[in-house]
């Protein structure tokens, strides 16, 4: 959900830029797509007021009070109060080498348990960036919940098929089934290694898979290891 409502925050907190037609008109539509019906148009020279975006449509609101839909290439045919074009930010495989920000929702399994996950990213650099994510593992005996700081290196940030590599530390929380077996709950600290890869789908949205190797140091001087592997869906912004 969070993912979805990115696009439309660009002009939240009130309303937009005001703009002038340079087209011969625009199409409003009453919703943000070209299956919506046109109800009204803005002619050249008319002002109108940008109230919100939603991926690539934007809402706005003629000087008669009239609100719709324009689309973007319709929405680069205006002009702000200063004369020059509407500034309108894309996004395209340039701009997924060049992201500072991105969250995402994966799932995936470890040590047979069903995994879930949600992370969020920040990019110092095009080849270097760090992560907080936390899981959860539901398992048959025990429920496993994870916190963990990375670092990530991307050898080939600007490939739409680009790998990476991740180190990191954390803590794991074990909750065994109170029901099957009777041990207490602990949390130990780890240390894992990992190789994924990134797909640009479209837009501002990618595809991620990763497969890490944890160790963990518990306090019984028997330290334990485990593979995780997960796959879900990103978005940068």
């Amino acid at each position: 959900m969070l993912i979805g409502l990115l696009p439309s925050l660009l002009f939240a907190g009130g309303d937009g830029p005001r703009v002038q037609v340079t087209a011969p008109y625009i199409e409003l539509h009453t919703g943000p797509g070209v299956g919506y019906p046109i109800d009204q148009v803005a002619e050249r020279g008319e002002w109108v007021r940008v109230l919100k975006r939603r991926t690539d449509w934007f809402k706005v609101r003629t000087e008669r009070g009239h609100e719709g839909w324009v689309g973007v290439g319709q929405m680069r045919q205006t002009r702000g109060e200063d004369g020059q074009p509407l500034a309108i930010q894309t996004f395209n495989l340039d701009s997924f080498s060049g992201r500072r920000w991105e969250m995402g929702f994966m799932g995936g399994r470890m040590e047979g348990a069903d995994l879930l996950n949600l992370y969020g990213g920040f990019a110092f650099t095009p080849n270097l960036s760090a992560e907080l994510g936390v899981s959860q593992a539901l398992g048959n005996f025990s429920s496993e919940y994870l916190a963990d700081v990375n670092l990530l290196a991307h050898p080939f940030p600007e490939w739409r098929y680009s790998p990476f590599f991740t180190l990191g530390t954390g803590v794991i929380f074990t909750s065994p089934n109170a029901t099957l077996v009777r041990t207490e709950d602990r949390t130990d600290t780890t240390a894992h290694a990992g190789l994924g890869l990134r797909v640009y789908l479209t837009r501002r949205f990618f595809l991620r898979g990763e497969f890490s190797h944890y160790t963990v140091f518990t306090s019984r001087n028997d330290n334990e290891e485990f593979d995780q592997w997960k796959i879900g869906i990103g978005a940068f912004f």
